[in-house]
């Protein structure tokens, strides 16, 4: 009978727990929805008074600098974090197309968000490392077999390393698609991240899925794999010096209130003033080299386009047709990215140094302002002593 009575008093504490909780969730969405209309408000009240500000002239800068702290707390400067979690968003497509387009992916709680951002790094740390060892491995395996292959070696065990390569290919889809997931899940929590970063991506997996569908045993493809494989470990290497001083960086500005806790860096993105010595260098060697490497496949198969010759029938088993044409529009989508990769961190520059000009003016206007009553009391003093004469 005792057990009977303690189940049936469990049943009702499990009932009664049921109830808080419901409670709570009711709770939780009507007040969410609630402060989604006053967020929305609030940005378009801040919207309007900036138009206005900008209308005033000359005497509106200090009115302009508090306009944009405000619209700074909004962004997730202030103790609440991003703000704009709570509007009624559009999902990122990618997200819409992988996980629906009802699933919710925005973190309520802040701790949360900053674990995304970590996860993100320590993801980018791992595959740093697997994308620079087997790019490099790779490209030194085909390279020791084509020395093997003119030597009339047996064995050159180049076809084990090109099934290595599309082994690597593929794993350089999932590479691209994963990075571009959770930057969307991170733009949706609140990171401040360029579209373009999101997007080269998308291309590099345009680029990879064109590179898997070319016959390997191509002229054309076989040397612009070693290309490949090249860039591809001066990026993973790139990636793991980027991710170092950027993840340390960040955590520094987040700790002085300069950044929001979910601001992250992406692929190509910029680092700070201390790094310009050493990452930027290293950046605009990537891109110059993505940019030399597109154009070398270009020139190198334009001719393949001229041929009417296998597009409307196959062309000839002799024929390197396909593969020309295959190398020259991955070197298009690789020319592309390099050069707007290379405009955006010029971009990404750019608004750092006109950041830093305003804080620079903001500084000298408030010494300017805190030195104005001194200078007036200071004259007073000194005016006291004729009166006294």
């Amino acid at each position: 009978m005792d057990l009977m009575g303690n189940a049936e008093q469990l049943t009702a504490r499990s009932k009664t727990l049921s109830q808080r909780v419901a409670i709570y969730n009711q709770r939780i969405v009507a007040e969410g929805d609630s402060l989604g209309e006053e967020i929305k408000l609030l940005q378009q009240s801040i919207k309007n008074a900036q138009a206005e500000a900008d209308s005033a002239g000359e005497d509106s800068g200090q009115i302009l600098e508090e306009l944009k702290a405000s619209k700074m707390i909004l962004q997730g400067h202030g103790p609440g974090g991003d703000l704009r979690k709570l509007l009624k968003q559009k999902q990122p497509s990618l997200i819409a197309w992988l996980l629906g387009p009802r699933t919710n992916v925005i973190s309520a709680r802040r701790n949360e968000g900053i674990r995304l951002k970590e996860e993100y790094h320590a993801f980018r740390d791992k595959m740093g490392v697997i994308m620079f060892v087997t790019g490099a491995a790779l490209s030194l395996g085909l390279h020791n077999a084509q020395l093997r292959s003119q030597a009339h070696e047996a064995f050159s065990l180049t076809p084990p390393f090109m099934v290595g390569v599309q082994i690597f290919l593929c794993w350089m889809l999932y590479l691209y698609t994963a990075l571009a997931l959770r930057e969307n899940v991170l733009k949706v929590n609140g990171s401040s991240i360029r579209p373009w970063w999101i997007h080269h991506h998308y291309w590099s997996i345009a680029t990879c899925m064109i590179l898997l569908t070319l016959p390997v045993d191509s002229p054309a493809v076989q040397v612009c794999v070693k290309k490949f494989l090249w860039w591809s470990a001066f990026q993973g290497s790139l990636m793991l010096v980027q991710n170092r001083y950027q993840r340390r960086r960040m955590y520094t500005r987040i700790a002085l209130g300069k950044n929001s806790a979910m601001d992250v860096v992406s692929g190509e993105s910029s680092g700070g003033q201390g790094q310009l010595l050493i990452l930027y260098p290293l950046l605009f060697a990537l891109q110059i080299l993505e940019i030399y490497i597109g154009g070398e496949m270009m020139m190198m198969t334009w001719r393949s386009l001229l041929s009417a010759e296998g597009y409307l029938d196959m062309e000839a088993h002799d024929s390197d047709l396909r593969g020309s044409r295959g190398v020259f529009l991955a070197g298009v989508l690789t020319f592309y990215m390099g050069v707007l990769n290379m405009l955006n961190t010029f971009a990404t520059l750019y608004d750092k140094q006109k950041a830093k000009r305003l804080a620079r003016k903001k500084s000298y206007a408030n010494l300017s302002n805190a030195g104005s009553p001194t200078k007036a009391a200071g004259g007073s003093d000194s005016s006291s002593p004729e009166k006294d004469k």
